[in-house]
């Protein structure tokens, strides 16, 4: 299969190549500024939603991938570097879970600064964030992070299902950085 391309379109792609190897590093510096700006706010993460969990346990239950055949040849999800940071090979980075307990706001604003500030700088890994609660889902949202809900489950009951579905490599914790699994491994409690 050969690909006809004009000279004009060639021009074209290399333009729109080039001026994403410019604008990219400047878009990412803007939504970083937004973001510390938005970690500022006292209430950013006051989230309240009403749910109904009388009706239903309040922890996902997913369709077994792992001993499905069908599962079983999914390839893993891209992950995105998430609108903070720019490279020009994203792709190449390695998948790390970042497991957020439901703890006290105030507790993991710290640390998802700082996380947030390595990121921006250097970019060392696709983040996935695996939420116990709701409550950082829609600002993690906003910047394009990668977003799992995981609830009152245990790491060692979903980490193999978000190990296959996103191939990382590794579950840390936010508040205390501890790695908390790696693949063929149970849980870790410290580094």
């Amino acid at each position: 299969m050969s690909l006809d391309v004009d000279a004009g379109t060639l021009g074209r792609l290399r333009r729109l190549a080039r001026e994403n190897k410019q604008m990219g590093p400047r878009l990412a510096q803007l939504e970083y500024r937004e973001m510390r700006r938005e970690l500022e706010n006292p209430e950013l993460f006051d989230l309240s939603i009403d749910f109904d969990f009388e009706s239903g346990p309040d922890t996902p239950r997913f369709r077994p991938i792992l001993n499905d055949p069908v599962g079983q040849r999914l390839p893993a999800l891209n992950v995105p570097l998430g609108r903070i940071a720019w490279l020009e090979e994203p792709h190449r980075l390695p998948v790390i879970g970042i497991y957020l307990g439901d703890s006290d706001p105030e507790r993991i604003r710290v640390p998802f600064a700082d996380l947030m500030n390595a990121h921006h700088a250097r970019p060392f890994a696709r983040l996935v964030f695996l939420c116990q609660g709701f409550r950082m889902v829609p600002f993690l949202g906003r910047f394009g992070f990668a977003i799992e809900h995981v609830g009152q489950q245990s790491i060692d009951a979903f980490a193999p299902r978000v190990h296959k579905r996103f191939d990382l490599i590794q579950i840390r914790d936010l508040a205390s950085s501890k790695l908390l699994w790696q693949p063929d491994s149970t849980a870790i409690d410290g580094d």
